[in-house]
């Protein structure tokens, strides 16, 4: 008899709407009965000061203020909790295959969630914005800072409420592409997801089609056969392990896509354009100053862009 592996995964959350679609986006990509879930907070918590402030006058009436905060806080939490257990249950979640697990604030937030990814998770799962959408404005939202912190395990980002379970996997000859080819086989493939794997060709620069025009001529068509033949290697590569993984085959598809401009924008406009709910994209671990100064990184990017839709970063 085949054993199931079960599969844990740390869903970070703040009680924000935000990642109550988190929990959303899970219920419905990763399979019920081989996934294990722990919702994650970590709370605010006061300092030992604090209640020293009792004997002092100039603090009291402040201090009701900071319990009253304290106690809709912990409301909004428990509220969050009931919500999110409702969602997991009816998505086919064993109430015993779903904890709550929060703590007071310890070396800072983003520590704490890297810290608790450590402990034999398969997966991060956070909102793309928190409670506050003006401290995400100001100082830029939590969930970037974790996928570029944890490069252990992927980093699942969510943002808006993602609605297709098409799933886009950027690939190309990197080691962390073809990892994010076998985390979402690993991940989602009993639920048999529709899968493309998307490869983009980089036209050259002095080329008719890099400068605007359709390259219909011979030597254009065979720049472009050269090119898929030379990466199709990957693609059966990619493809064997999403089969392995137990997709079935009529549910992988591929496609090439030629690029003259940004490859970014190319991959977030094919994933708005083909109606896809969650882009794969692995993150080189080489990479220059230049290009981390004056582009910044891959995934990122695709971050910045997301809307209605969740994005896979994979170290």
């Amino acid at each position: 008899m085949e054993t199931t592996i079960r599969r844990k995964i740390l869903l970070a959350f703040d009680g924000s709407e935000q990642s109550l679609e988190a929990v959303r986006y899970t219920s419905t990509t990763l399979p019920p009965d081989g996934t294990d879930i722990v919702l994650f907070s970590v709370g605010t918590g006061f300092p030992e000061v604090f209640w020293d402030m009792n004997n002092n006058p100039l603090y009291r009436s402040e201090k009701t203020k900071v319990m009253g905060w304290l106690a809709d806080h912990q409301l909004a939490i428990g509220e969050f909790k009931e919500k999110a257990m409702k969602i997991l249950t009816n998505a086919g979640f064993l109430e015993e295959a779903v904890c709550v697990k929060t703590q007071t604030k310890r070396a800072g937030v983003l520590k704490d969630i890297i810290q608790e990814s450590y402990q034999n998770y398969s997966a991060v799962v956070v909102g793309r914005t928190g409670v506050s959408r003006l401290k995400d404005l100001i100082f830029g939202s939590m969930a970037p800072k974790l996928a570029d912190k944890i490069k252990h395990i992927p980093t699942i980002i969510v943002g808006g409420r993602p609605v297709s379970r098409k799933i886009l996997i950027a690939l190309d000859e990197s080691i962390e592409a073809m990892r994010g080819v076998s985390s979402t086989g690993a991940l989602a493939g009993h639920c048999d997801p529709e899968i493309t794997l998307c490869h983009c060709l980089k036209l050259p620069a002095m080329s008719r089609v890099a400068k605007g025009q359709p390259d219909t001529t011979e030597a254009g068509q065979d720049w472009r056969e050269y090119n898929e033949d030379r990466f199709k290697p990957y693609m059966d590569e990619a493809t064997q392990r999403l089969l392995d993984a137990g997709i079935n085959a009529d549910r992988i598809s591929r496609d090439f896509i030629a690029v003259k401009g940004n490859t970014i924008h190319k991959i977030v406009e094919t994933a708005f354009s083909g109606d896809f709910g969650t882009i794969v994209v692995g993150r080189r671990e080489v990479i220059s100053f230049a290009q981390e100064h004056f582009r910044g990184r891959f995934s990122k990017k695709i971050i910045k862009s997301l809307d209605n839709m969740a994005v896979w970063v994979v170290s």
